[in-house]
């Protein structure tokens, strides 16, 4: 069977077509407001620090509802739940029509969205074996891949020049308008109610036996990826690759403004963008001629060239008036390597993951990223403004370097 062919086998699948339409609408909505976000705290206190508080309050409900929420989701209506949190997600962004410029705000309403996205999250991806046949489920994943990317490629080179020209009232209806169309989309999927309970039958359950229910289906979801090292693998690789687009996102406006002194509306068109542009990239070259290779060694060449390439954007901070497209092209190609990582990471996700631990595991690997997170997150806005963004994107190239040595060096997957 040919790449092209399984592609078009994949989006003659109508439930397909139409959760991959709404994860498009969804996730540039989701990105775009990120980094619109981001770069309208820098505008207001030109702090490093600020922008690192803003991912931590995104990324604190990982860390509290990750678990639970996929663990909850397992037992409701998938549909229904996208369907819900699109349509409350454009009404947190309809709040910041009116709050964009007070930072505080803005982190309690980035607070809120991240909430509703944690049980967003655990209950799209696991759709997708559910609505084509096992031998696709590759190149499906290949695709949520490459139209995840390409949602954050798109969003994060649009945040810039749409704060320009829309201003921040124009661009949050924009925004909103976009998570009520994913909530359209999501609703024409075929019903997930089969095998599950309501949300009124939820919220009338005795609170005891639910807290029970909700912690013995934790307990199975953390024994079944401990007894698969693969699934534990892929999961610590996808936090990684979140945790350093995070951080990236965070040192993002301060590189533009400090290091290539360009606007900072336009760091998200110069840095995030062309890292998500190589993902992208690279997302399709894996999905369609790459994985012939294998996963283990995609996954070593990834992680490796990860690693030297943060180094070498490291080094060319210390280089005066370096062109711009020079930094571009190797942020390019730091993309480029992430994907090596991300589609074989999230195909193991989708062939280990039993059927009802999907949701589990998905809510695992979101409390992971919150968690693991928030430190590294953190702790770079607060070296960025005390040592350089340089020197913090060297010690972060020579840490993921070493792990690459390890993992070519202990031929692990």
């Amino acid at each position: 069977m040919s790449n092209h062919s399984s592609y078009r086998q994949v989006l003659s699948t109508k439930p397909f077509r139409f959760l991959w339409f709404g994860q498009i609408c969804s996730q540039f909505a989701v990105n775009t407001l990120l980094f619109v976000l981001a770069l309208r705290v820098y505008q207001t206190t030109t702090s490093n620090t600020a922008v690192s508080a803003l991912f931590l309050f995104y990324s604190i409900p990982a860390v509290l509802f990750g678990l639970v929420a996929g663990t909850v989701v397992d037992k409701l209506d998938k549909r229904r739940v996208l369907v819900v949190c699109d349509i409350i997600r454009g009404l947190f962004v309809v709040g910041l029509l009116f709050f964009s410029h007070q930072v505080f705000v803005v982190y309690v309403l980035t607070l809120a969205n991240s909430v509703i996205t944690q049980f967003y999250v655990p209950s799209e991806a696991p759709l997708i074996p559910k609505f084509v046949p096992k031998p696709l489920v590759v190149s499906a994943n290949s695709m949520f891949s490459f139209t995840f990317y390409s949602s954050l490629a798109v969003g994060s080179i649009l945040a810039g020049p749409l704060l320009r020209l829309l201003g921040p009232y124009g661009v949050f209806v924009v925004l909103a308008v976009l998570f009520w169309l994913a909530s359209y989309l999501s609703s024409r999927i075929p019903s997930q109610r089969e095998g599950t309970v309501g949300i009124r039958q939820v919220l009338a359950a005795d609170m005891g036996y639910l807290v029970g229910r909700i912690w013995g289906r934790l307990v199975e979801g953390v024994v079944h990826v401990r007894s698969a090292r693969s699934l534990f693998d892929a999961i610590m690789l996808l936090t990684g690759t979140q945790i350093i687009f995070a951080i990236l996102g965070t040192l993002g406006p301060g590189f533009a403004d400090r290091v290539l002194t360009i606007d900072v509306r336009d760091a998200s068109l110069f840095i995030i963008g062309p890292v998500v542009i190589g993902i992208v990239a690279g997302a399709f070259w894996v999905g369609s001629v790459g994985f012939h290779f294998g996963a283990p060694t995609l996954i070593k060449i990834g992680v490796l060239g990860t690693g030297v390439l943060l180094v070498i954007i490291a080094a060319m901070v210390r280089i005066p008036n370096i062109p711009t497209l020079f930094v571009v092209s190797f942020l390019f190609l730091l993309g480029v390597a992430n994907s090596f990582l991300d589609v074989p990471a999230n195909a193991t996700l989708q062939q280990k993951a039993k059927g009802p631990m999907r949701g589990r595991v998905y809510g695992m690997l979101g409390a992971f990223v919150g968690g693991v997170g928030v430190l590294p997150v953190m702790l770079g806005g607060v070296l960025a403004d005390t040592i350089g963004v340089g020197k913090v994107l060297f010690i972060l190239g020579v840490m993921i370097s070493l792990y690459g040595v390890y993992r070519i060096r202990y031929n692990r997957m």
